[in-house]
């Protein structure tokens, strides 16, 4: 019998949810890339890029993988899925509040504490990279420019949760935090939309995912497109390339602990 590309195995739990739903966690497992429109993914992606800025891209890469090498053989187990969990449980977090930020007090409460429990999953991946949890929250967006301008904000920094994971792990895995980010944020319009929104942050993915250095294969289901696909299959497609990506960082972590490991 074929294996089903969505079953699901224990690289890391994630929060299933609508608003009117109970929380629940699940776990993430590879899936088969088979079921992916790259070829909507490079559609998507020449909306954005030019041989000139993919150059200047690949440039940076090498240098920020250059600046980050020496320090690998001291970084903390699963350090580059906890530095994307951080920023995929926040930037989910911060979507899911701030696009109910303008809704009547019991709508608020009840997307606070549905972020929250987000945070909560944040902060545990923190902790185990050595982050400090209490600088680990929610980026609100206080006016409607603020949620506008969610993963730009991301990119500045302005909560400094970026610059804390760079200067515990490396220049790399402040990448890795700013790609959960946006997928996060993607991740919290297609999950409570039901698959009707997606709004899919096309150039933050690919960028981030470059720096951090994720094969394009890995990320570029992250970004088709799926005009015409029925918004079920738009959220099982969105969770098995999110599966994907996540089992990918594993399997780097997972490298890296045998090439640090006394012989």
């Amino acid at each position: 019998m074929n294996p089903s590309p969505f079953r699901w195995s224990e690289t890391w739990r994630v929060l299933a949810y609508s608003a009117a739903a109970a929380l629940a966690f699940v776990a993430l497992e590879q899936v088969e890339f088979a079921l992916f429109d790259v070829a909507g993914a490079d559609r998507m992606l020449a909306l954005t890029r030019s041989k000139a800025a993919d150059e200047r891209l690949a440039a940076e890469a090498a240098q920020v993988a250059e600046r980050s090498r020496d320090r690998a053989a001291a970084l903390p187990p699963g350090h580059r899925l906890a530095a994307f969990q951080v920023g995929y449980e926040v930037g989910w977090a911060s979507e899911y509040a701030g696009s109910f930020a303008r809704s009547d007090a019991a709508v608020r409460a009840q997307a606070v504490a549905i972020a929250d429990a987000h945070v909560a999953v944040a902060r545990e991946a923190a902790r185990r990279i050595g982050i400090d949890a209490a600088a680990v929250a929610v980026l609100p967006s206080r006016t409607p420019t603020d949620f506008a301008r969610l993963q730009q904000r991301f990119d500045a920094d302005e909560s400094g949760l970026a610059q804390r994971v760079e200067t515990r792990l490396t220049p790399l895995h402040r990448h890795v935090f700013l790609l959960g980010t946006a997928v996060g944020s993607d991740a919290a319009k297609v999950q409570s939309s039901r698959g009707k929104l997606t709004g899919l942050q096309v150039e933050p993915i690919r960028r981030h995912a470059t720096l951090a250095g994720i094969d394009a294969a890995v990320w570029q289901p992250l970004v088709a497109d799926r005009a015409g696909t029925a918004p079920a299959e738009v959220v099982e497609r969105h969770r098995a390339a999110l599966a994907a990506l996540t089992s990918a960082l594993a399997a780097r972590d997972a490298g890296d602990a045998r090439t640090a490991a006394p012989r």
